[in-house]
């Protein structure tokens, strides 16, 4: 088992359209990385500006003494509304402030590869290299050399996931490169926290994000080995994939299904403007995160188990 999976994913890496996803999607967090640090320092730095000015915009000389007054009146009034912005603001440009960490970008680069970008990626990867497989044939030398399909379905969803992880790492280091050497001077944005803190988050959810691309990786195959299309496969794929993020904000019951506790368990929050704009903020559930991934790991064996019994099915037809 451990040589096919190795098999599998040097070949994997190899794969022309696995490299020309790779380089996509390495260009694509690039930019996603320097526009959300562009944004959160220019939303704090007006926010700031509008704050310094406030006291200073009842000296207008064309103001009486009475609006002057009122105007001042209602000076700490429009300071509690842009500073709950400013809150918010810097919310945000923390979180894009990861980018710009050696060890943050890691934890921001999984947040985009565990999203719908990144999902898709893999959805197109399995489409083309696992369903792909069975349209030109080449899968009949391969169950020649390992008989049971199980096994070589799993072997496969393996480099499809360890394709992920080193995706991860090369794309968190380009980001990383950029935000030291560029970003840093020039967007001047608040600290993600000291280096105990940002590794404990990030090893958090460098775990999480793995757990969900290898969950996504298991379901692409089984999706792509069940259609034995390339385009079916992705299609259906893609449906998947809209239907998971649109259920996550079903009342009372998003919080369980696969949107939306993958979207608690990598820890998206309700207002950055990368990744979760392509989420729908859940209700609020009291259970556990990790209580609440059951049943989407059950619904991914089930799934494993259903194709297993199709496939001796088709076998013994």
């Amino acid at each position: 088992m451990n040589r096919l999976v190795r098999a599998e994913t040097r070949r994997l890496l190899r794969h022309p359209l696995a490299l020309t996803l790779a380089t996509l999607f390495v260009f694509g967090s690039l930019y996603c990385a320097w526009v959300s640090q562009n944004m959160a320092s220019y939303n704090i730095t007006q926010v700031q500006a509008n704050l310094d000015y406030l006291p200073r915009s009842c000296d207008s000389k064309q103001n009486t003494p009475e609006q002057k007054a009122k105007c001042l009146a209602e000076v700490p009034l429009q300071a509690v509304g842009l500073e709950r912005i400013q809150d918010r603001f810097t919310a945000e440009a923390v979180r894009a402030a990861h980018a710009q960490h050696p060890v943050g970008s890691l934890l921001w680069t999984v947040r985009l590869l565990t999203s719908v970008p990144g999902l898709a990626l893999l959805v197109m990867l399995a489409a083309f290299s696992v369903a792909g497989e069975w349209s030109r044939g080449s899968i009949v030398p391969l169950l020649l050399y390992e008989s049971r399909l199980s096994r070589l379905l799993a072997a496969k969803a393996l480099a499809v996931w360890a394709w992920s992880l080193v995706l991860l790492c090369v794309s968190a280091a380009v980001t990383a490169a950029f935000g030291l050497l560029y970003g840093r001077n020039a967007y001047t944005l608040p600290s993600p926290g000291t280096l105990g803190t940002v590794l404990a988050d990030t090893a958090l959810g460098v775990l999480a994000g793995a757990a969900v691309l290898a969950g996504a990786a298991a379901v692409a195959v089984a999706v792509g080995a069940l259609l034995r299309q390339p385009m079916r496969t992705f299609l259906a794929g893609m449906l998947l994939l809209v239907l998971v993020v649109r259920t996550s904000a079903a009342p009372g019951l998003g919080a369980w299904l696969p949107g939306g506790a993958l979207a608690d368990l990598v820890g998206f929050g309700a207002v950055d403007g990368v990744w979760d704009h392509f989420w729908i903020s859940t209700a609020p559930s009291t259970a556990p995160v990790l209580l609440r991934v059951l049943p989407t790991l059950a619904l991914i064996g089930l799934l494993w188990l259903g194709l297993d019994r199709l496939n001796r099915t088709r076998d013994r037809a």
